[in-house]
């Protein structure tokens, strides 16, 4: 019980610091709602529909799926790299180490604040393609969105947390971090429809961690009937976060790094 009241606390005190940080506020919700605008002003008029999946899907349901999985992973798997390395790289997590308070709550305190943050940019994406687009959902898309976004939250944060032993710098981290987004997300159905894609990327794709979740979404809030919820995104996504779990677990360091 005194674990999770601590770890409530500590991710109530990344939140504060999360809205008084102006930059990644305008990266982890106004990028993703602006990527929403323009896609679907330059392509929801010539592209009323996009095939994924077997199924036509409307634009700007392809669009809400793909940058809101998109804006989840770069906040989640971008957000906690950077957190961990540059606390550790300024010393925090060995003074941290060293007080009574149990290890594991910097790191829970971290991935709740992530949980929270994911969840505020998708009721921001839904509103902006509801209001903005005319953008409907079925009943069972929310229940799916959730457990898309507790999924998309676990792997992506544990990938993260597994790559903090070969980054060293905070400098890198924010290097590699939003890279490695932006080039899954041009082969997972984000940016690019998939019938733009040759068929060996799709297919080696489907395999990474992005494009499963993000069809999973598209499909949820696109497609009526049924529960929203698709095998294949728990699947992949769950062999990723539990073997980058348990490379991040028997790796972790709270001391500095030589550079």
């Amino acid at each position: 019980m005194r674990f999770v009241r601590l770890s409530l606390r500590q991710a109530q005190y990344n939140l504060v610091a999360y809205t008084r940080s102006a930059r990644t506020v305008i990266f982890g919700v106004l990028m993703p709602v602006g990527f929403l605008a323009l896609f679907n002003s330059v392509f929801g008029g010539k592209f009323k529909t996009i095939p994924v999946g077997g199924h036509d899907i409307s634009t700007i349901a392809f669009y809400t799926g793909g940058l809101t999985t998109y804006g989840v992973m770069l906040g989640t798997f971008t957000g906690i790299l950077v957190a961990i390395v540059g606390a550790r790289e300024a010393g925090w997590l060995k003074r941290f180490r060293g007080t009574p308070m149990p290890a594991g709550v910097f790191l829970a305190g971290e991935i709740l604040y992530l949980f929270v943050t994911s969840l505020g940019l998708i009721i921001v994406m839904l509103a902006v393609s509801h209001f903005g687009y005319s953008l409907s959902l079925p009943a069972h898309a929310y229940l799916a969105i959730f457990c898309y976004t507790v999924l998309g939250v676990f792997a992506f944060s544990a990938m993260g947390l597994a790559l903090t032993r070969l980054i060293t710098t905070s400098e890198m981290a924010g290097s590699v971090g939003p890279f490695t987004v932006v080039i899954l997300s041009f082969v997972s159905g984000v940016f690019l429809a998939p019938n733009l894609l040759p068929q060996w990327l799709l297919t080696f794709s489907s395999y990474l961690p992005l494009e499963p979740i993000v069809s999973g979404m598209q499909h949820a809030i696109a497609l009526p009937g049924g529960s929203g919820l698709q095998l294949r995104p728990f699947i992949v996504l769950g062999i990723w976060g539990v073997v980058s779990f348990v490379i991040a677990q028997s790796n972790f360091t709270w001391e500095p790094q030589r550079h």
